[in-house]
């Protein structure tokens, strides 16, 4: 059997992610993709959070053939995560453009670290519009109905640095795209017997100060108590927040809740906070 070499490999992060790892994410190559892999004898494989395309070393002068006449390769990212856009940043879909990432000009990051896009993390800066040629050329009909979380786009020209069989090049052939979590401010709705008491949320770390901002009737005529974060908290899948409710009390105050329930991406929606449309996380406590 012959030898194969990595080509390039993309690594997609999330700093939702606990071990920054983006989950639940599908490759799939364009038709044009499965053709272009196959003329020069391309294998590809994905795990997790990345994609691996791999060439046979033997046949390096066959590639750089079919590079002469610019060899590209498109896949279209995917996620089985209906919330995938509720916890990202930028946040949410837009109906005009996708996120349209390729090889044509890396940038390093702090640690030396080859990016697919121009900034620390993915930006609205990465968005391309649907009407470019590129984009449509990639897409089917299908896709405008089931659209990709973004694509990915390789192009190999016959004097590319990924045609070598130099073992010094292997982290030039290393790409990442790395994507920030969305950012919410927490609203706690305190009900019942809560919502008569002189209360206030703690965090034992003392990096979020929350404060009241109203009251408000819920549905069966429920009144409840809403205290907001006064910042907007980075979302994360495991949220390592340790926030307490309490009573003001004489000559020392209660602890009503030791742990209140942190947020979850499945309760979100948008609200003006100081002028600003912003994400807002509800969590409702009885």
């Amino acid at each position: 059997m012959n030898a194969y070499q990595l080509l390039f490999n993309v690594t997609v992060e999330h700093r939702y992610f606990t071990d920054h790892a983006c989950k639940s994410l599908v490759f799939a190559p364009t038709h044009e993709t499965v053709r272009s892999l196959n003329r020069p004898g391309l294998l590809w494989r994905t795990a997790v959070n990345r994609l691996s395309v791999f060439f046979e070393a033997d046949k390096l002068d066959r590639l750089r053939m079919y590079a002469e006449d610019k060899l590209t390769m498109t896949f279209k990212v995917f996620s089985n995560d209906a919330n995938f856009f509720l916890y990202t940043a930028p946040a949410g879909q837009t109906p005009d453009a996708l996120l349209f990432f390729d090889n044509l000009q890396p940038t390093r990051d702090a640690t030396g670290r080859y990016l697919l896009h121009r900034d620390p993390f993915v930006s609205e800066n990465d968005y391309e519009d649907l009407n470019s040629e590129r984009v449509r050329y990639c897409l089917e009909s299908r896709d405008y109905h089931v659209s990709p979380c973004f694509v990915i786009q390789f192009t190999i020209h016959n004097d590319s640095p990924l045609l070598s069989l130099e073992q010094d090049a292997g982290d030039t052939r290393i790409f990442f795209i790395s994507f920030a979590s969305n950012r919410t401010f927490w609203k706690y709705y305190l009900m019942g017997d809560l919502y008569r008491r002189s209360l206030y949320i703690k965090d034992l770390d003392s990096n979020v100060a929350f404060e009241e901002i109203g009251e408000v009737v819920l549905p069966e005529s429920r009144m409840a108590k809403i205290l907001q974060s006064m910042q907007a908290i980075e979302m994360q899948e495991r949220p390592p927040q340790r926030l307490q409710l309490k009573e003001s009390q004489n000559p020392r105050d209660k602890i009503l809740i030791n742990r209140l329930p942190n947020a979850s991406v499945s309760h979100m929606h948008s609200d003006w906070v100081d002028g600003k449309m912003e994400s807002i996380s509800e969590i409702y406590v009885n």
